[in-house]
């Protein structure tokens, strides 16, 4: 006959056992330093909230970040092992996947809103008579480094306007000085990001002329963290460690109010609290759109600037 006190006994014994297991393997658990280059766009403040809350601490991560002008910089950095992860648009790291580097997306931040206004836009000067893509023949135009993600999405965005992406010239210019090139007349337009386009139109002397991204690809996924395969593998464990901060940080500014949101992202990014409140904030998300990076890829396809693969192959998934 089974005595039941003793198997209860037992049971109980190796339900401590386990827990003593888990709390042993987490007092363990190694600290560890994590490099980040990332843009200076409040689409990553996730990083700033996951810090200042502890949530870093917690997972035993020291992160710090270097702040880099471009998507395509982010993605060099990890590639050439001076950051653990790059934060930047999507369009970059896939035409990097697609020319042989083994580089993955790890942890998104922020996609496109699916209408007006949003977080990018294309301006004027405000006493220009450019109002449609067809006023953009024969001007020139700044959206970012050549073949970014913004380059990108204006070719198309001319393209599907009827206009002949060869007909306009592109500049390259960093997005903080871009207003100072469109104001002193050096250009005709830019595509410029948040917090610049709320600069550029508080002066009075800027007009938005379009959306671009909203009109390809409404509500597709814009900006994420990325890392190298080789690391990611030798590292799981940090890995997950850094996504779990980075996802808890995002979803807490999805819920939280508009001024609790506004602050974070004036401390992220410098900016007033009373400028970012006048600001088209990134729509943050935690979780990827595969589809949309999909869609993305077909247009980087169509420009030429990479060969197509399967996006599924760039998504690590613990």
């Amino acid at each position: 006959m089974v005595n039941i006190r003793r198997v209860f006994s037992a049971f109980v014994a190796l339900l401590a056992f386990a827990a003593w297991m888990a709390s042993s393997a987490q007092a363990q658990q190694a600290s560890a330093n994590v490099r980040v280059a990332t843009m200076p766009v409040t689409n990553f403040t996730p990083l700033l909230v996951a810090r200042d809350k502890g949530w870093f601490a917690e997972e035993k991560l020291n992160v710090t970040w270097t702040i880099v002008p471009q998507g395509a910089i982010a993605v060099e950095a990890v590639f050439g092992g001076s950051a653990e992860f790059g934060g930047g648009a999507i369009l970059e790291p896939m035409i990097a996947r697609g020319n042989g580097l083994d580089i993955s997306f790890v942890v998104t931040t922020s996609k496109i809103r699916n209408s007006p206004p949003d977080n990018s836009a294309l301006l004027v000067r405000d006493g220009d008579n450019i109002r449609s893509a067809k006023d953009l023949v024969g001007k020139t135009v700044a959206a970012g480094l050549v073949n970014s993600i913004n380059y990108i999405h204006m070719q198309e965005w001319l393209q599907k306007k009827g206009v002949d992406p060869r007909s306009v010239k592109f500049l390259e210019i960093p997005f903080p000085q871009m207003a100072d090139a469109l104001f002193q007349n050096r250009i005709d337009a830019v595509w410029n990001v948040e917090p610049f386009v709320t600069f550029m139109m508080r002066t009075g002397k800027a007009r938005i002329v379009a959306y671009p991204y909203q009109d390809n690809i409404p509500g597709m996924d814009v900006t994420a963290f990325v890392a190298k395969d080789s690391w990611l593998k030798a590292n799981l464990d940090v890995a997950a460690r850094f996504k779990r901060a980075v996802d808890r940080a995002t979803t807490f500014l999805q819920q939280a109010s508009k001024q609790e949101r506004d602050e974070w992202v004036a401390k992220f990014s410098g900016v007033k609290p009373e400028v970012v409140s006048a600001m088209n904030l990134p729509q943050f998300s935690a979780e990827f759109n595969v589809s949309t990076l999909a869609q993305n890829l077909e247009i980087a396809v169509r420009h030429k600037v990479v060969k197509t693969f399967d996006v599924n192959t760039m998504m690590w998934r613990p």
